[in-house]
């Protein structure tokens, strides 16, 4: 049977968390935010009302978590709509050919809808997915697993019949409450993530256990 593969976007198709993590240092200097980058790396893949709410908590911020995530989301945006974007090494041929053998193909990203859609377009990787699905669109995010449900309720398929790829400890925690065999991706700049429950953890997307986990 043909798999549905659920990829995570930032740090997964594109190589985005060392230039979040830029940017938002310099928003927490501003906001006078004491968060050290290895703090910053608990944060990749979380749900960003949890974030700011934790932010907002520590450091005593005057903003509301509605208004920090509001700010954020255009920093973000900008920043993404500035940067040269190149999607990660060997990963477009690794879509290429989950689309020649029938895969479903799909997105789950804690990341906003309109920063997804810019980023797809500027990667040139829209025609690859089939169904997306943002933060915005469910209650609770990673490491909960309803983003991940979402999808497999989406096209109507039991969590086992689904494959996701992720690379951060919250992706992989959220990709295993859902029951769903993970992989994680081991990315440098997505700082130490704590991988070990994925199913197995790859650094390049032409290794031979991908290909052979998606024949199974």
């Amino acid at each position: 049977m043909k798999k549905l593969m659920i990829f995570d976007l930032d740090g997964v198709l594109l190589d985005s968390e060392k230039l979040y993590m830029e940017m938002n240092q310099v928003f927490f200097k501003q906001l006078g935010a004491d968060i050290s980058p290895t703090e910053y790396q608990t944060f990749i893949g979380i749900a960003a009302t949890k974030m700011w709410t934790y932010i907002k908590e520590k450091c005593n911020l005057a903003h509301s978590v509605e208004e920090l995530k509001e700010i954020e989301k255009e920093l973000k945006h900008t920043t993404l709509k500035n940067a040269n974007l190149v999607p990660t090494a060997g990963v477009v041929d690794f879509l290429s050919l989950l689309k020649q053998e029938g895969h479903t193909l799909s997105i789950a990203s804690s990341g906003l809808r309109k920063n997804i859609d810019l980023i797809l377009q500027k990667l040139n990787l829209e025609k690859y997915f089939d169904y997306i699905v943002s933060g915005e669109q469910v209650q609770k995010g990673k490491p909960e697993p309803d983003i991940f449900l979402k999808v497999a309720h989406h096209f109507n398929r039991k969590p086992s019949d689904c494959i996701v790829i992720e690379d951060s400890k919250n992706g992989v925690m959220a990709a295993k409450a859902a029951t769903m065999f993970c992989v994680g991706y081991y990315n440098p700049s997505s700082g130490n993530q704590d991988l070990s429950k994925a199913d197995f953890i790859i650094d390049h997307f032409a290794d031979p256990r991908l290909l052979e986990v998606i024949k199974n």
